[in-house]
Order: structure tokens, then C-alpha cells, then sequence
């Protein structure tokens, strides 16, 4: 892919997002309301017969997420939560999370501008790096960006790749401030679907 021009590279994710956000929705709101998913169902005799493959399948989809964000806004994170429940689909979330962030640190620092730009615009790009290697400007942006998930978090985890961070310093950050990021937007989102779900089929 990464031969291809920055433009057909941008109209392919976008392309695949939109794809991804209309699945992703309409399975979360199918998992919410359907019998099979729920505690006793259909689904978890599979995780049961599963095993430990179950989590472990789940993690993979999260890390490939987070490295290509075709689905944003952390949809899978609430399709973890509803198959999972809140407090193990916290943690398969949190491992996921944790291991992309950390890939997508090396994959900025490899790849640089050639990467990043990919998947978001010029502006959007050098607004971000005017910041990169402002010392504290660039940490508070981090923090900011993993905390609110308004912000491009995995993107900036690219960026930071390609400042003058240190990785331990980064895994830090990522450590501290987006799992709350994650739980809190999971739970709600969570909760949300199930409501509609629960409004609209029953």
C-alpha cells in the first residue's frame, strides 16, 4: 500500500472507515439486543469452547485496529465490552490498546511523515508536528489527546514516534492516561447501544 500516492492512500482509508464505522455500528447494536450474546447464549458456549484463543483472537483484532484505525472512535472497544462484559472487556481492551500504542511509537519513528500522513490531512499534520519537540507543549498535547477522545490518540502515538521522546517516557503517558480514556468511553458507549438496542427491539 505504502507505495501508492498519499492521495489514494488517504481515499482507501477513508473509504475502508466509512465501511468500517457502518459494520461496526450495526454489529454493536446486533450484539446488544440478540439472544445469542447474551450470558448463557449461543456466543459464549463458543468463548467457552474457545478458551483462552477467545481473548487472545479479540486482542489481535485490537492491536491490527489501533495500528490501522479503519474503525474509529473505538467502536471495537465497545464490542469487547458487550462480549466480554465491562471489567475483562476493560482489560482485553487495555492489553490492545497498550501493545498498538507501542507499535505505532515504532512505526512513526521507521516510517515518519511517509506513514502518518496516510491518515490524516497536510494541515492536520503540520499542526501537529510544529508542536512535536516543544518539550512540555508536545507532553501536555499527549496527555490532552489520550485523555479526551475527541483527539487523533493513536495518530499521536505515530508523532511521538517521530519527536525526540524516548520510548519509556512515552509508554509512560500512555500507561497513565488513556485506559481512562478507554473505560470511560467503552462504559458509556456501551450502555448507550444497549439502550437504543433495548428501545428499538424490544
Amino acid at each position: 500500500m505504502w507505495d501508492i500516492s498519499l492521495e489514494r492512500k488517504r481515499q482507501i482509508i477513508r473509504l475502508t472507515t466509512i465501511i468500517g464505522i457502518i459494520i461496526t455500528i450495526s454489529g454493536s447494536i446486533y450484539i446488544a439486543q440478540s439472544s445469542y450474546f447474551k450470558p448463557g447464549g449461543g456466543f459464549y458456549d463458543l468463548l467457552t469452547h474457545l478458551g483462552f484463543w477467545a481473548p487472545i483472537i479479540f486482542i489481535v483484532v485490537q492491536i491490527s485496529q489501533i495500528i490501522y484505525p479503519i474503525i474509529p472512535f473505538g467502536l471495537t472497544n465497545v464490542i469487547g465490552d458487550l462480549v466480554f462484559g465491562h471489567a475483562w472487556g476493560f482489560v482485553f481492551n487495555c492489553i490492545g490498546m497498550l501493545v498498538g500504542s507501542s507499535i505505532n511509537f515504532y512505526l512513526g519513528r521507521r516510517f515518519g511523515a511517509s506513514f502518518v500522513k496516510a491518515f490524516i490531512s497536510d494541515e492536520q499534520y503540520d499542526n501537529y508536528i510544529s508542536k512535536m519537540n516543544e518539550g512540555t507543549g508536545f507532553v501536555k498535547l499527549l496527555k490532552i489527546g489520550f485523555i479526551l477522545p475527541v483527539f487523533p490518540d493513536d495518530i499521536f502515538c505515530m508523532i511521538s514516534g517521530m519527536s525526540n521522546m524516548n520510548f519509556k517516557d512515552f509508554f509512560i503517558l500512555v500507561v497513565k492516561y488513556r485506559p481512562v480514556s478507554l473505560f470511560v468511553f467503552t462504559f458509556l458507549s456501551s450502555n448507550i447501544i444497549q439502550f437504543f438496542a433495548n428501545l428499538i427491539f424490544n
